[in-house]
């Protein structure tokens, strides 16, 4: 019973970082679009990016920890982490947008810290949950 629920307490706090990060965007659209273009992000991926991470946030809250929601959020958080470690190497001034425009700076190796956080924290949720 510990164990299902730290399990679930991890998988919980990336959801709702996921979710926050989700719903900042969709907050201010026109800025996170702007941001997104900036970043040469894809308009397709820009409009889409916003739902996917509340909607797999929200899972990771209000679910058990299951293989394919962790996976999933995983996957998603690579993408950002390797993305944002392109951005910090190349010296990009591009703001980061990772939570709308509550954050207008540049990326940095932080950002990349705290998704290698967010990362381990669902490790240890898969790990645990068996």
């Amino acid at each position: 019973m510990l164990e299902e629920n730290l399990a679930r307490v991890c998988a919980a706090a990336v959801g709702a970082v996921l979710a926050v990060a989700g719903a900042s965007k969709l907050l201010d659209m026109e800025s996170w679009r702007r941001d997104a273009r900036a970043q040469a992000v894809w308009p397709i991926v820009a409009n889409v990016l916003p739902y996917v991470e509340i909607l797999i946030g929200a899972t990771l809250v209000a679910l058990p920890p299951n293989p394919a929601t962790l996976g999933a959020a995983t996957a998603l958080l690579l993408v950002f982490t390797v993305f944002l470690v392109v951005s910090v190497a190349t010296g990009s001034t591009v703001p980061c947008a990772c939570f709308g425009a509550v954050r207008r700076r540049p990326p940095g190796w932080r950002d990349v810290a705290r998704n290698l956080a967010l990362m381990s924290l669902l490790v240890a949720a898969a790990t645990i949950a068996g």
